[in-house]
């Protein structure tokens, strides 16, 4: 059967949106084992593992998820990470990366704390939204605890960090402009 003729629009577009989250996670698994190569200590060599781990992990949770929904896997054209990307510059250094990264992250955790606060949102998606976001907020955690004991030795990184939020604010105004983020499961003025 064919779901793409069978359910109206409306319903649909909460599927678009599974698909950004998919899409984003496996951009994330990507950019993270890129990071894995960088890393210059031990512990963020075992982070980065857990990390790519959890990227992978999610990216098939949100396909089985759209599965269950009785959607179909799209490519996304051009994902949050790849704007932010394209707002900050390639970056030319594991400090720069990780200020990406972070600031990825940060917005994920948003993204998906927002979702959770939507009234009737079906169950496959809450209950996937709340097991992904346990990781998410480690993510962060972990990358920001790097990245201050990084800038106890490298005082310009607060600099590259707030050019990384920059190019976040500059990627979502861009993507709510196009209405890449629009859905029906979505909050509408708050962000």
């Amino acid at each position: 059967m064919n779901t793409q003729q069978t359910v109206g629009q409306d319903e649909l577009e909460p599927l678009a949106l599974l698909n950004q989250y998919r899409a984003a996670e496996v951009h994330g698994a990507g950019a993270i084992m890129r990071l894995g190569r960088l890393a210059d200590n031990l512990q963020l060599r075992n982070d980065l593992s857990r990390h790519l781990r959890d990227e992978a992990v999610h990216a098939w949770l949100w396909t089985k998820a759209i599965q269950d929904m009785g959607g179909e896997i799209h490519e996304v054209d051009e994902p949050y990470q790849t704007l932010l990307a394209q707002h900050f510059g390639i970056p030319r250094s594991l400090d720069e990366f990780l200020a990406l990264t972070w600031v990825s992250e940060r917005r994920g955790c948003a993204q998906y704390e927002e979702h959770l606060d939507v009234k009737d949102i079906p169950s496959v998606i809450r209950r996937t939204l709340r097991g992904i976001l346990k990781d998410e907020l480690w993510h962060v955690s972990y990358i920001n605890e790097e990245l201050q004991r990084r800038a106890l030795s490298n005082p310009k990184l607060e600099s590259v960090i707030d050019r990384a939020l920059a190019a976040d604010e500059r990627t979502m105004t861009e993507l709510h402009a196009t209405d890449t983020f629009s859905s029906g499961m979505r909050p509408g003025s708050a962000s």
